[in-house]
């Protein structure tokens, strides 16, 4: 509107300066009527303009019409310029608040769109957790182990992000799982190969220390060979020996082995083996733990075999037991546990112990037959000596030397059972014969054969016999001293040549070779069922 109406005004004075320079160029007297023309015009405009209204009245009432509502519409206008104005702060604020939060929206659509580019890689990323777990049940350590360097290096680049920490977190989880695994597979019966594959895998997880890795080793390994001993059946005692020998046998020298191999410094370069006193590898100037373990366990063996030896009974087991025993000292000293120094005194007693019980039995057996027995002739039984002499071969070596049994003695039966209950314990110490019990063992029969002898000169002076049955005695005691006691000092001879000597025959006979009442007058005999005057040694 103000355009306009500068437009007109321009032309209006365009059409005024034209009008001046006219009036310059008339002369006085057209000056002079130029007013009068002027009026003129006027009046015949104003005709015009009167005409025209009267013409287009119909136009200009809708001008003004026009004009009246255009007013209005500029003050509704008015109006609300004047509140958008008070709005535009607010519009502003709104905006620029659009723009931010555009701009935000902006960016995440951009790491949306990233990621969308990425999503395969993340993928994989969030996928390592449960891969890491599936390599852990399959035994795939090595696997696991890169996937969990992978994230822990991951971790540095990107400690912040809390995807990063979440899978830290679920690795370390999986780590524990590998953890437990490994150290069970360790309580378990494996090689060396395996072995050293798990250690490594436990060196590159680094749970512990070098030094306390080696203690959970010889721990594991420990709970594995205590299990082994657990299972074994303890109903058959000579089985049980055999296998808990072997067990150690197998498994000390397989860990010791093991831990040279996979702890190198504790190897056997700076080992030292000690004495027959202890016969135990001594250990290592490093500290050797291995050593320590293995006494540990040596010394657990020792102890549970001199409380299971006593439940064996025969000579024969106890020397088959006493060779698997030495065969594992001799095998363990291979790596420095030789340990049969420390079996002798263990198997010495108890071979002492079944000498000392079987010549106790046979003692009691020959008291209690005595006491019951009917010294009358047996024409059959002598018949079948006689005949048993005259067939007898001419060659074979008579007195001490001879193999077998005086046939005399079929006609005393106390004897005969005294002499085979002695052989029979001559049986069960041939089998498993030390030398260091050789004084020792004849001390035993020593002390045997000198109560068997007191127990028949008791029985001599105490006893009223009829002629008959007198005589059948005296040929009983005259056996005893002429027949038995020497034989079985032969026979004592054989087990240990050259040492017959320990076994003093008169001093064993003297009872019945003295005169009656050198016996009365002596010390008090014992009675007949006192059986432990017979036998005195124990182990």
């Amino acid at each position: 509107m103000s355009t306009a109406h500068s437009y007109a005004t321009g032309a209006e004075r365009e059409q005024a300066e034209a009008y001046f320079s006219d009036l310059l160029s008339y002369s006085l007297e057209r000056l002079s009527k130029e007013p009068e023309l002027l009026r003129a015009d006027q009046d015949q405009l104003r005709r015009q303009a009167q005409e025209a209204t009267k013409t287009h009245y119909r136009a200009f009432i809708a001008a003004a019409e026009g004009l009246e509502s255009t007013r209005a519409e500029l003050e509704a206008v008015s109006c609300h310029l004047d509140a958008l104005a008070a709005d535009l702060p607010a519009l502003s604020w709104a905006c620029d608040t659009f723009t931010q939060s555009a701009a935000q929206f902006a960016a995440k659509r951009s790491e949306n769109k990233q990621l969308l580019k990425q999503h395969p890689v993340l993928l994989e990323l969030l996928e390592v957790p449960q891969l890491m777990d599936a390599c852990v049940r399959n035994g795939n350590y090595d696997d696991a182990l890169d996937l969990r360097a992978f994230v822990a290096k991951m971790a540095l680049l990107h400690a912040d992000l809390k995807i990063v920490q979440q899978l830290v977190a679920e690795v370390e989880a999986a780590s524990e799982a590998m953890l437990a695994g490994l150290m069970a597979k360790l309580r378990g019966p494996i090689q060396l190969p395996e072995c050293l594959r798990i250690v490594g895998c436990l060196r590159r997880l680094a749970p512990f220390p070098e030094p306390e890795l080696r203690r959970r080793f010889l721990q594991c390994r420990e709970e594995w060979l205590a299990e082994l001993v657990r299972e074994l059946d303890d109903t058959n005692v000579y089985e049980y020996v055999k296998r808990l020998t072997d067990v150690h046998r197998l498994q000390l020298f397989d860990v010791v082995m093991q831990f040279r191999a996979i702890f190198s410094d504790d190897s056997s370069a700076q080992q030292t083996v000690a004495g027959a006193s202890s016969g135990i590898g001594t250990e290592s100037r490093d500290g050797g733990a291995v050593y320590s373990w293995a006494q540990h366990r040596l010394v657990f063996y020792l102890e549970t075999l001199a409380g299971v030896l006593p439940r064996i009974g025969e000579g024969g087991s106890l020397a088959s037991v006493l060779e698997h025993c030495m065969y594992c000292g001799m095998s363990l000293g291979r790596v420095g546990l030789d340990f049969r120094g420390l079996l002798v005194p263990l198997f010495e007693a108890q071979v002492l112990r079944l000498y000392a019980n079987s010549v106790k039995a046979a003692t009691d057996m020959f008291v209690m037959l005595l006491d019951v027995h009917k010294w009358v002739a047996m024409p059959a039984v002598a018949a079948r000596v006689r005949q048993a002499g005259n067939t007898a071969d001419p060659s074979t070596p008579k007195g001490d030397d001879c193999a077998g049994p005086p046939y005399a003695l079929l006609e005393h039966a106390p004897l005969a059972v005294l002499t085979n209950g002695l052989l029979a314990a001559f049986n069960e110490l041939r089998h498993c014969t030390p030398l260091s019990l050789c004084s020792s063992v004849a001390a035993i029969l020593q002390e045997a054969l000198e109560g068997a002898v007191r127990v028949m000169a008791h029985y001599r002076a105490t006893r009223a016999l009829e002629d008959s049955n007198l005589v059948h005695f005296e040929a009983a005691c005259a056996a005893m001293t002429g027949s038995v006691v020497p034989y079985i000092a032969a026979c004592f001879g054989r087990i240990y040549p050259g040492h017959g000597k320990l076994l003093d025959v008169r001093r064993a006979t003297a009872a019945l070779n003295a005169p009656p009442q050198v016996l009365e007058e002596g010390t008090p005999q014992p009675a007949l069922s006192d059986t432990s005057a017979l036998t005195s040694a124990s182990c």
